[in-house]
């Protein structure tokens, strides 16, 4: 590189160093030598750089002095680069490009660098991709050009994976099968998916950097959702990662939606994923409201049943006022309380909440009150001690149960306390977690087993059957009184439709 005044050398290196660019040509001029340690060091220094730097005479686009970088990147010796076209290590694609730089060298500013990527060929052919930044300097009125060339092999495969990375995220975040956004700190949607559009009726143009969440929120969701907003970023821990709110189409139709949310790790921003759960909603309510028919039709006919029984035992009672047997009359009045026994089961079911099944420990005191006011006598004091776990009981259970209570209770009404003023009725009921257990004693004149069980009456050929009805179990005893005690289990009956 010629050189004639020291002071022109210094200007160039001050340069090249005020531009971070590291080349230099050694001086082969008597009057620089005394520059020449302070030379070998800088030379030393632009060495030991990563980048390739080159210095080219711009009107013969000759390379005139290289770094040592700049040799072992391409894997020439210096003796093979020195005096050769700048363009002989350039790809053919590119060098149309450094021959309009060099060709024109006036159109740019000199005091300002040319930055573009090429492609440098090296010795054994491969291609190099390079970030290349040039500037024009004057030196001894010859215009030379300061090339430094970084290799960026490593940054286009960084830039590819991320491109992938993001790619591979945003076919996710397009096809999660949900309504999804990106939310902003301040509440702004920075982007969304196609769910989101089709969830809403906006367009992304509408939305993403323009809309807030809070313009698709039903006005009763607001207060919730910002302040679990904020929670998520203040105490996170706290925060439900999921629940149920209400927003608006562009339509004006209501959106129920599950949102799932998350923050994104070392941002502000949220990912919220959005399940429109409208139509379950909609079926929801429809079957609430077919639910809420059903109980009253069900009620309804449990009315009309318990009305049509109690025609049936006032029927009864009319055609008793002409009956002249006592024997025929007492068969009618016990018709006529059986009849009543079930009539009260379907009153105590369109009373209750639970259409399905009753109380049956109200039942038996119900049903016990009545008998007692049907059979006992003002001459003898009869009295009643209950000892009820609540068990709860369907029809199909309970009728049999309420019959068996009402044979068994009123027979011992009738005979178990003649020629006596005083006596008393137990009734228990339990249940474990396999059986349920009924007991029903007195402490009356008990009865001879062998013979009854020879000469079943009516009421005991109905406890029976009632019994087997059940797919249960009797013991009676007769010991100081009389006592039945049926084992049996809650009947699983299909689902009523």
């Amino acid at each position: 590189m010629p050189s004639e005044i020291p002071d022109e050398w210094s200007a160039l290196r001050e340069k090249i160093i005020g531009l971070g660019e590291k080349s230099i040509k050694k001086s082969y001029y008597p009057e620089l030598q005394e520059h020449l340690n302070e030379l070998e060091r800088f030379r030393t220094l632009l060495d030991q750089t990563n980048d390739a730097i080159f210095l080219v005479e711009v009107s013969s686009c000759l390379l005139t002095d290289l770094n040592q970088s700049a040799y072992e990147q391409l894997g020439y010796s210096p003796k093979e680069l020195i005096k050769i076209p700048i363009t002989n290590i350039v790809a053919p694609e590119d060098r149309k490009k450094f021959i309009n730089i060099f060709s024109n060298p006036d159109s740019s500013n000199s005091k300002e660098k040319l930055k573009f990527k090429a492609f440098f060929i090296k010795k054994d052919n491969e291609i190099i991709p390079m970030e290349v930044s040039i500037r024009m300097v004057y030196f001894s009125g010859i215009l030379y050009s300061v090339m430094v060339a970084r290799d960026i092999r490593d940054r286009i495969t960084a830039e590819k994976a991320l491109r992938e990375s993001e790619d591979y995220y945003r076919t996710i975040f397009e096809n999660t099968g949900s309504a999804t956004i990106i939310l902003e700190k301040n509440t702004t949607i920075s982007r969304v998916n196609t769910g989101f559009e089709t969830l809403t009726g906006y367009s992304r143009e509408e939305i993403e950097g323009k809309k807030s969440f809070k313009d698709f929120l039903h006005p009763e969701e607001l207060s919730k959702t910002l302040k679990y907003h904020q929670m998520r970023r203040n105490k996170i821990e706290l925060a439900p990662k999921e629940y149920e709110t209400i927003g608006f189409h562009k339509s004006g139709d209501l959106k129920y939606v599950v949102a799932t949310i998350a923050i994104i790790p070392g941002t502000d921003r949220s990912l919220v994923s959005l399940m429109d759960i409208t139509a379950r909603k909609e079926a929801e309510e429809q079957i609430i409201k077919s639910l809420e028919e059903k109980d009253v039709l069900l009620k309804e006919i449990h009315h009309r049943v318990k009305n049509n029984l109690q025609i049936i035992s006032s029927l009864l009672n009319l055609q008793s006022y002409h009956i002249k047997d006592p024997q025929d009359l007492e068969i009618f009045k016990e018709s006529q309380i059986r009849v009543k026994s079930m009539a009260l089961i379907h009153e105590q079911l369109y009373q209750s909440e639970n259409l399905a099944s009753i109380n049956f420990a109200e039942y038996i005191k119900n049903i016990t009150s009545q008998l007692f006011n049907s059979y006992s006598s003002p001459a003898s004091i009869i009295s009643l001690d209950l000892d009820l776990q609540n068990v709860s009981l369907e029809i199909e259970t309970a009728i049999p149960c309420g019959l068996i209570i009402n044979e068994v209770v009123s027979n011992s009404l009738k005979h178990a306390f003649k020629n006596r003023k005083k006596g008393k009725i137990s009734i228990s009921l339990n249940q474990d977690s396999e059986n349920i257990v009924l007991l029903i004693s007195d402490d009356g004149v008990g009865f001879d087993l062998e013979k009854i069980n020879i000469n079943d009456s009516l009421g005991l050929k109905l406890v029976k059957t009632l019994v087997n009805q059940l797919d249960g179990s009797l013991e009676i005893r007769s010991n100081d009184g009389s006592s039945f005690s049926i084992c049996f289990k809650e009947a699983v009956y299909k689902n009523r439709i």
